[in-house]
């Protein structure tokens, strides 16, 4: 199985407990991602794409059908549809982000049906979500699968573990696979001249970008977020300072896959995403490194004097001498070192209490 659907499984396992009945839906989409915008705007049913086997009415069917008191094909008509109303349904949405207006159409047909359903999500201080009629349970999604899946193996190797053996290259790394527009205004904020970024023009998307920052490339570009090359010299493992870049810039904090490289490569981050995003982090016992550099942008409301004020650290990281970062790596190993040990050893069960206790929250 990979890894969405075995988390599916989980999340299912931990419905059925919490709850401590078989009368739930658990629906995701197709490829446990995305909705799927493909489907006509005049279809009646279904117009979305989550997997329908979860749903249907004719055969009452959904992820527990094996160890469940579902009712058979063979009982009346009336009794299935009874008991279908009396049943929750979870929309597992752990790991895109919630789009309330552009999604508008699944979350209308979802309040049509008139079962009660509960959005299984990752994202937090959400004005989509607060936007949607729903209740709603939030989860780490993200370090869960990063930390089971995703980077997994990274952990037992010693050109992982060994993290002082690498040089120091480049001050800064700043990798931007596709053009967003608080990724383009930050790299104008700072000194090119001092670390290391990517920026393809136009991008996998097809994207394009006027300003004046040069296009530059140091990776293929292709869409691996589930890896990182070590075997190699490469400026993703010679960097001092990661900028984190997230995906969602101001309205929620969003974490994916992007915060875990730098935890799994030693390398001390900055955040480029919405106010409180450090702390949120901090929540679930990872350290940041405010006894370096100011983590005050963490807590800045305005979008244009966060990113400055995450800049200037940026270029103060660019202004130094190899040695100046070699002694602050060595200054800050014990956080580095915590960030990876917590990564591996206690956030997949910090993930899954979580969502446990969610669960079973009424």
């Amino acid at each position: 199985m990979k890894p969405y659907e075995i988390i599916s499984h989980t999340i299912s396992d931990i419905i059925c407990t919490c709850l401590k009945t078989h009368e739930y839906g658990l629906l995701h989409f197709n490829d446990f991602l995305r909705y799927d915008h493909s489907w006509p705007s005049n279809t009646e049913y279904p117009p979305y794409g989550w997997l329908e086997d979860k749903f249907d009415c004719s055969d009452y069917a959904y992820q527990s059908k094996w160890i469940s008191s579902a009712p058979r094909r063979s009982e009346h008509e009336g009794h299935r549809k009874a008991k279908l109303a009396n049943r929750i349904n979870f929309i597992d949405h752990s790991f895109e982000p919630v789009l309330s207006r552009l999604d508008q159409i699944l979350w209308d047909d979802v309040v049509r049906r008139g079962v009660p359903h509960v959005i299984i999500h990752s994202e937090y201080n959400s004005k989509d979500l607060d936007s949607i009629d729903l209740p709603n349970i939030h989860w780490f999604a993200h370090a869960y699968i990063c930390s089971e899946f995703y980077f997994q193996h990274y952990q037992k190797l010693k050109m992982v573990r060994d993290y002082t053996s690498r040089p120091i290259n480049y001050p800064w790394l700043c990798t931007n696979r596709l053009i967003r527009p608080h990724r383009t205004d930050f790299l104008e904020m700072l000194d090119l001249t001092q670390g290391c970024y990517s920026l393809l023009n136009p991008d996998p998307n097809g994207l394009t970008y006027a300003g004046p920052v040069p296009a530059h490339s140091f990776d293929v570009h292709e869409n691996h977020s589930a890896e990182i090359k070590i075997n190699d010299l490469t400026p993703w493992n010679t960097s001092f300072l990661h900028v984190v870049s997230e995906t969602v810039w101001q309205d929620k904090i969003h974490f994916t896959e992007k915060v875990f490289k730098p935890i799994v490569l030693h390398q001390p981050f900055v955040v480029l995403q919405a106010p409180g995003s450090l702390a949120y982090l901090r929540s679930y016992g990872f350290r940041t490194f405010g006894d370096f550099w100011d983590e005050s942008y963490d807590t800045i409301e305005d979008p244009q004097e966060r990113m400055q004020a995450i800049a200037d650290i940026v270029n103060s990281i660019g202004a130094k001498s190899v040695d100046e970062l070699e002694r602050m790596r060595m200054e800050m190993a014990g956080v580095l070192e915590h960030n990876f040990r917590h990564f591996y050893e206690n956030i997949p069960a910090i993930c899954l209490d979580e969502l446990r206790r969610g669960i079973s929250t009424p």
